[in-house]
């Protein structure tokens, strides 16, 4: 008799099968457990994956079970924390350089909050020397640059973010999924209304006793005169509202409860007590929300632009059809344009017309964030029925703030800054009357939040990282000029002069000899002595990455002459053929190094 269990026969298992089944029925009992579990567990992830496809398609039964589950997700393991803070550096531009130094906010942020989104929010302005910072915790800071940061004796208004976030654990409330740190400030300004002067608040306002919300506008009256912010004091209570979005929008069982991060919120002040903002959808755009979007319905202040008035109290529409503007200007004159917040690209730059469609969510350049089609949407990534931007930002860079500039440097003057979330950068819009003209980059390295110009010109970047950033304009060193000082100093003969100053006109092509300039191509300027391939430049070659040692004048004269010898790189493989003209440079390269 064999010890081997006789094999079954399914008479429908193909072959392969069939050996299989046969080979884990021959197996001790708890190995034929195992595989069983395994199976289970298999099976399991197959259906959970299935729902969460679901959830993300928003399509399917089980949809709405799996779209909370994803939520919850997202909020336990968004990102990884808070980021290191930033260092006082210089930043290059093609018109100007900018020097930076960098103040610490002390928010009292939770660093153990793994979600860099629960704790942002809030709003710069300028009183006399000082910046104001208003912050997620109602607080709110002044700050003359990096040494002086400190807490005023002024508390925002009260948002009733306590009695918001209790209701994660409020068993009348389970249906909805609240994030904690979206009911938020959304702005603070500084006017000079007829009657006096103030500080004017924009936030996400929770009413406990209807369950719903508003974005709303308070006042704070300073006394006459006031130029230094130590000098005054007021609670919570000491505000006074004067509008109220209409309206009071109750909470939504699809996705997140309310989606404060879409409210707007940021303003502009037009004499004599005029405030001009923009209220967001949340959210409620027919995609993460049940029915139509909210943005194409006039009875509802959310995805409008609206006019209040801070002495009277009366409110209206003045656009419809927008998303999510994070940031706002005015021109010299009068004109209001809003940097909108798009989807999955469509970022866009809007100037604002009275009565104006801007086709939220009918149209945009965008699409939904699993890169589909906006549903119901009257057009495929184009505007043809609605007022169109000025310019957009294909693909999204999270737009975030936008200052007018004007006294910064005369090379910026009538230029727009925009300020980014995901790519950390600050965005140079040139404008020309009404047209944008360009945007240029300038990476910055965090999440900036918002972008102000201060009473004495600097730029002020307030980040998701509690950082206050002062940029400077500092006048870009005259390359081609520094050189020839120098080389009609330096001791050649006139024919190594020649030929070094047309080398100079070719690596000029691709590199700057600007300090951290490293943008194109590996910067030249203080290389010599750094550890190889150590710039800021990202796209070095693997041979140049993997090579060791220093730039010293041995390897900087090995590579001039034979640069795909020397270690596998991009550089053209013709060297400089005279030692005497690649000694030169390296004696230029030394030179730069001892400069300041």
């Amino acid at each position: 008799m064999s010890d081997t269990p006789a094999q079954t026969n399914t008479g429908w298992m193909p072959g392969w099968a069939l050996a299989g089944w046969n080979w884990v029925r021959s197996r001790p009992i708890w190995m034929q457990l195992s595989a069983a579990g395994l199976v289970a567990l298999g099976f399991l992830g197959f259906i959970f994956f299935l729902g969460f496809v679901s959830g993300e398609r928003e399509v399917g039964p089980t949809y709405p079970f799996f779209a909370k589950v994803t939520n919850k997700l997202d909020m336990m393991f968004f990102q990884g924390g808070p980021t290191p803070p930033l260092e006082a550096t210089i930043y290059n531009s093609a018109l100007v350089r900018l020097g930076s130094e960098v103040a610490i906010v002390p928010t009292g942020r939770d660093s153990k909050d793994q979600n860099p989104l629960s704790q942002n929010g809030g709003g710069l302005t300028s009183l006399g020397d000082d910046v104001l910072v208003l912050a997620y915790n109602g607080k709110i800071y002044a700050s003359t640059g990096p040494d002086d940061v400190r807490e005023t004796n002024l508390v925002a208004p009260d948002n009733n973010r306590e009695e918001y976030q209790a209701l994660r654990d409020d068993p009348d409330f389970a249906q909805f999924t609240f994030h904690r740190g979206y009911l938020r400030y959304n702005d603070l300004m500084y006017v000079e209304a007829g009657s006096g002067q103030y500080l004017i608040a924009s936030y996400t306002e929770y009413h406990p006793g209807d369950a719903c919300y508003t974005n709303t506008l308070a006042k704070l009256a300073l006394p006459d005169g006031t130029t230094d912010i130590d000098t005054v004091s007021a609670t919570s209570e000491d505000w006074e509202i004067f509008f109220r979005t209409e309206p009071c929008m109750p909470f939504k069982e699809e996705h997140l409860a309310m989606e404060g991060h879409m409210a707007g919120g940021r303003m502009v002040f037009q004499a004599p007590s005029t405030i001009i903002f923009e209220s967001g959808d949340f959210h409620l755009d027919g995609m993460r929300s049940a029915g139509p979007g909210i943005a194409q319905n006039p009875d509802a202040m959310y995805g409008k632009m609206i006019i209040a008035d801070m002495e009277t109290g009366e409110g209206r529409i003045l656009s419809m059809g927008h998303r999510n503007a994070q940031g706002i200007a005015m021109l010299p004159d009068g004109t209001v344009l809003i940097a909108e917040h798009g989807p999955r690209g469509g970022d866009e730059l809007n100037i604002i017309e009275d009565g104006a469609n801007y086709g939220w969510p009918l149209e945009s350049y965008g699409t939904t964030y699993r890169g589909t089609p906006i549903p119901n949407s009257l057009s495929y990534g184009r505007q043809d029925s609605f007022h169109k931007p000025i310019f957009s930002w294909i693909p999204s860079v999270a737009i975030s703030g936008m200052t007018y500039v004007d006294g910064f440097d005369e090379s910026w003057n009538g230029d727009l800054l925009v300020s980014s979330l995901a790519t950390q950068s600050l965005y140079r819009v040139r404008m020309e009357g009404h047209e944008a003209i360009y945007s240029e980059p300038i990476e910055i390295g965090s999440r900036i939040r918002y972008v102000h110009q201060h009473t004495d010109g600097r730029i002020v970047l307030w980040t998701d990282n509690s950082e206050l950033i002062f940029l400077t304009a500092m006048q870009r060193v005259d390359e081609g000029a520094r050189f020839q000082n120098w080389l009609a100093e330096a001791d050649y003969p006139s024919r190594v002069k020649a030929n070094l100053d047309t080398v100079m006109d070719r690596c000029t092509e691709c590199h700057s000899f600007q300090v951290g300039d490293d943008e194109k191509a590996p910067g030249l300027n203080k290389i010599f002595g750094d550890r190889i391939a150590e710039t800021g430049f990202e796209g070095y070659s693997d041979g140049l990455s993997s090579k060791n040692g220093r730039w010293d004048r041995e390897n900087l004269l090995a590579f001039l002459n034979d640069p795909q010898g020397f270690a596998d790189s991009y550089m053209p493989p013709a060297g400089i053929e005279d030692p005497r003209v690649a000694e030169a440079m390296v004696d230029y390269l030394e030179f730069l190094d001892h400069q300041f």
